[in-house]
């Protein structure tokens, strides 16, 4: 295991986020410093927070962007607020889902301990758990079909059209969006699809099968791309996909700066959206 994957914790001042939108009971959640992000944890209740367009610049668009984590945090610095904040520059009605994740030691120090006692059982495993084998959270994966719900049922409210109402999730969250897809009922299926680092394994999603965007790092340790099914899937539902393969960039890049072309992702994502 590479020194990367050895995880501290360090004091974490909450984020100064707007008022969010409860889906179910009040919450409670857990602030901590992970390495060089600060994360949720022990999140106990569903919460959507909105990220808008400038006044007069938004596109009619609304993108419901769901964090990573492994389903034991929600990674809100890395892959939540930036990415929704750059969306949203860019004409974007986002909104940031934070979903229930596995409980998890109060302490920080303990915490860190058993994430990375895990990553070191995945690298010493004969078997590794990798890639789409990441054990799904259903109680996560119930709050991203409630999510997707709600800003379909409430887009019109912001100025945009239900029907074109899509789904961004990075690594756990890219498997919640694989399930939604595999369970998902006509009214609940995203218009678009992106899955970031979520590994490249097929599966088939319900009709109506959305267009996919793919990015990953050849190089990703946790999730490595061993086939390409997902993108034979897509072809043979007759759907668009685009798949982006960087050659460096580890896995959890997001919008911290690696120096690889991984770090342009969100530009090619931003114009794959704009061909939808």
């Amino acid at each position: 295991m590479t020194e990367r994957y050895v995880f501290k914790t360090v004091p974490a001042t909450p984020m100064d986020l707007p008022a969010p939108i409860a889906l179910g009971d009040a919450p409670a959640f857990q602030w901590t410093g992970l390495a060089r992000e600060r994360i949720l944890r022990n999140v106990s209740a569903p919460l959507l927070y909105p990220v808008l367009p400038p006044a007069g610049k938004g596109n009619g668009r609304a993108l419901l962007v769901v964090p990573g984590g492994g389903y034991k945090f929600v990674a809100v610095e890395n892959e939540g607020w930036p990415v929704a904040q750059r969306l949203a520059e860019a004409g974007w009605t986002v909104f940031v889902l934070v979903y229930r994740v596995n409980p998890t030691p109060p302490a920080d120090e303990d915490f860190a301990a058993s994430v990375n006692e895990e990553i070191a059982q995945r690298f010493a495993s004969a078997t590794p758990r990798r890639g789409n084998n990441l054990q799904l959270f259903e109680p996560a994966v119930e709050d991203a079909r409630l999510a997707m719900a709600w800003v379909k049922a409430h887009a019109a409210d912001y100025g945009c059209d239900p029907a074109r109402s899509g789904y961004l999730g990075f690594s756990a969250g890219a498997h919640s969006g694989r399930a939604l897809a595999e369970r998902a009922a006509a009214g609940e299926m995203p218009a678009t699809l992106a899955l970031i680092y979520g590994g490249f394994g097929a599966f088939r999603a319900q009709a109506p099968v959305p267009p996919l965007f793919v990015a990953q790092a050849l190089d990703d340790p946790l999730f490595p791309p061993d086939d390409f099914g997902i993108v034979q899937a897509w072809r043979e539902a007759g759907q668009r996909v685009e798949l982006h393969l960087y050659e460096r960039g580890s896995h959890g890049f997001g919008l911290i700066p690696r120096g690889t072309t991984s770090d342009q992702w969100l530009d090619a994502y931003l114009n794959w959206l704009d061909k939808q």
